[in-house]
């Protein structure tokens, strides 16, 4: 079983990782974004209900662009 706090730190570390790829991570941020609902628009799926937001997706994204604006120092901006 997983500690609580382990799938975070796991994306943190993911994020971390993908930092550098920002054509990737901008646009995961673009399209996994929530819906009316509260659920994630770019996590579509016919078989069972959309996440809610954020979605791991997202998660990912958000600790990418954190990660990148901590190793520019600034905004992030590339």
């Amino acid at each position: 079983m997983q500690t609580e706090g382990q799938p975070r730190d796991r994306i943190t570390e993911a994020g971390a990782v993908i930092a550098g790829w920002t054509r990737l991570w901008s646009r995961l941020l673009v399209v996994h974004v929530a819906g009316p609902d509260g659920r994630c628009r770019g996590c579509p799926s016919s078989l069972h209900a959309s996440p809610r937001w954020p979605c791991r997706l997202a998660e990912l994204a958000g600790a990418a662009q954190a990660a990148h604006r901590a190793q520019c120092g600034s905004d992030g901006s590339a």
